[in-house]
């Protein structure tokens, strides 16, 4: 059961304008960008995503952006402001086959996943990126090359020696032959982009690691006693302490569980003129007020956990949720969270 649960969760916020064309350098020779006061210390990004023809998931920095298994043609953009951090980041594209397809991935399938920068005049422009063809003779040839990176407004990032903003590695690829315990034939594409613009270090990304395997390799009974184990039978608890709290329209205390990723959402978008908080507030509020709508029951023994494959995060998908009587229409509220080494904390 737990193999076949699909992620519902898709939080789109939205852009601001972006960074300067200043820079300064470094004492390790690269530059930082010097943006506009009124934009605080971070510029905007997202992944531009475009594919067909395999099963295809795609990866920042650990977590799961964007996931497609119809194999048809796709176009879609994720803002990724409030996961790109300082220093090392990874943008990972996984396609794969399943049984059904044979275990063989299309020999028409292609892909172009691209970290896109919004320039100061407002323009987006393409930093690194993984393009797959998998009719080409070197399948990963026509992604974003290996080098120093800096932007120049209006025309897009140019190649360029030290110094610079930003530093583009060469795609690394990996074969795999299991995913979420199941044989499966898949290909991942990994590729490092490194920024020494001081932006704010992500709480997640610094936490405890939850385990320190891969969950897709586990078997059933290894899942199963990871779930009993005490560390996560706190998850469950956190979940469903949020559900009694809406239950009991406890509003504000719930909104105090969304505290740290309202603030670093807050941040990562410079949102000064929305009262993010209190927006919860009202939805939950609204939603419970409805007669139309009922708050999903959390039947614990029926839910299963995810961990995401930067270990750092793990969540239980469908866990906050009210459903419109009658209809196949529900509301869902995502909440990943972190392990800090003693509570779960509500991040993403």
């Amino acid at each position: 059961m737990k193999r076949l649960m699909i992620l519902l969760t898709a939080l789109m916020l939205l852009s601001l304008s972006a960074c300067a064309n200043e820079t300064k350098e470094t004492k390790q020779g690269a530059t930082q960008m010097q943006l506009p006061p009124a934009y605080g210390t971070k510029p905007s990004y997202r992944l531009n995503i475009e594919g067909y023809g395999d099963k295809i998931e795609v990866f920042f920095n650990g977590s799961e952006m964007f996931h497609d298994f119809s194999r048809s043609q796709i176009v879609t953009i994720y803002p990724v402001n409030n996961y790109v951090t300082t220093g090392e980041n990874e943008l990972k594209v996984r396609i794969f086959a399943k049984k059904k397809q044979n275990f063989q991935l299309n020999p028409k399938g292609w892909f172009k996943v691209f970290l896109e920068i919004r320039d100061a005049k407002g323009s987006w422009q393409r930093l690194g990126g993984i393009v797959y063809d998998a009719a080409a003779k070197d399948p990963v040839a026509k992604s974003a090359g290996e080098g120093y990176y800096t932007l120049e407004a209006g025309e897009g990032f140019k190649a360029i020696a030290l110094p610079a903003e930003a530093e583009v590695h060469k795609v690394q690829t990996e074969k795999r032959d299991l995913r979420a315990g199941h044989k499966v034939n898949s290909s991942e594409f990994t590729q490092a982009l490194i920024f020494p613009t001081p932006f704010p270090r992500w709480k997640f990304l610094d936490s405890e690691d939850i385990i320190d395997y891969d969950l897709n390799k586990a078997s059933d009974e290894e899942y199963e006693k990871l779930r009993q184990s005490p560390k996560m039978q706190k998850l469950y608890d956190a979940y469903e302490e949020i559900n009694r709290l809406i239950k009991e329209r406890k509003f504000e205390e719930v909104a105090d569980r969304f505290k740290e990723r309202i603030d670093e959402y807050s941040y990562a978008w410079r949102d000064t003129k929305h009262n993010l908080k209190q927006s919860l507030i009202t939805k939950f509020k609204t939603l419970s007020d409805d007669p139309e709508y009922e708050l999903f029951p959390f039947d614990k023994t029926k839910k299963y956990f995810f961990i995401e494959d930067n270990r750092k995060i793990a969540y239980i998908p469908s866990a906050i949720k009210f459903k419109k009587k009658g209809v196949a229409f529900q509301r869902i509220f995502g909440a990943k969270f972190r392990w800090d080494g003693k509570k779960w904390i509500l991040t993403r």
